[in-house]
């Protein structure tokens, strides 16, 4: 999945949050390759069973060809498949104002969203976001959330994503154990191998589900708790 997160990367830079420069993205030396690939068409049946992973292909494409709204469109498309890396990716480029309009409190929502399940590689610019907003825009990052939440939250478009995901399976079940071959655009192997590639897919896409940011639906008050207890353990 290393070219998927290629659009993540490229809006960190070289921290979390550092802001970007120039009208259009322009890749680091080392990111060469997995640009060009990014730029690949991607593969149509990957939108069947993991369409979070489709639209932030597509995302990643419109990206670096300097088509920055289809870019944010594509990433609100896999966000509600529950894509952390594409809700990730809408928080910094929001909170930095890098290729969308600067919004810091519908950036922290949306990095409130993408460490919900407490993953190393986005809690920590959430952490670091929420340590710089002020209380006005704290109150304005809970509205956000609250709005957000009930479409994108991991308790609803996770489940939404693995139900299309089972779905699916399910659907090639018969020919990917017993042996046979399979035709999937962009996914073609023989049906056992197939079958673990889409198994190990799933479970990288929803590793840490079932942990979560917050408790209670009012306010994003735990996460100062997070934040404090971060602080304390650096």
């Amino acid at each position: 999945m290393k070219t998927l997160s290629v659009l993540a990367l490229s809006l960190a830079l070289t921290t979390p949050l550092a802001a970007t420069a120039g009208e259009r993205p322009q890749p680091l030396p080392d990111q060469q390759s997995d640009v060009s690939k990014s730029l690949m068409p991607c593969p149509g049946g990957l939108e069947r069973f993991l369409p979070g992973d489709y639209y932030f292909c597509s995302a990643a494409r419109n990206y670096w060809s300097g088509h920055d709204g289809l870019a944010r469109e594509s990433l609100k498309d896999a966000a509600r498949w529950a894509s952390k890396p594409a809700q990730y990716a809408l928080g910094v480029m929001y909170f930095n104002g890098d290729h969308a309009e600067k919004n810091r409190p519908l950036g922290l929502a949306w990095l409130a969203l993408a460490a919900e399940r407490h993953d190393p590689s986005y809690e920590p610019a959430f952490v670091s976001a929420y340590k710089q907003v002020t209380p006005e825009e704290m109150a304005q990052a809970n509205a956000y959330w609250k709005q957000l939440k009930e479409t994108y939250a991991d308790k609803v478009a996770a489940p939404r994503a693995e139900r299309r995901f089972d779905r699916a399976y399910q659907q090639i079940f018969a020919t990917v154990n017993f042996g046979g071959s399979l035709y999937i655009e962009g996914l073609t192997e023989g049906g056992f191998s197939l079958g673990r590639m889409l198994q190990t897919q799933k479970a990288e896409y929803f590793y840490g589900y079932d942990s979560h940011v917050f408790v209670g639906d009012a306010e994003l008050v735990p996460i100062g708790q997070v934040a404090s207890r971060k602080s304390q353990a650096d």
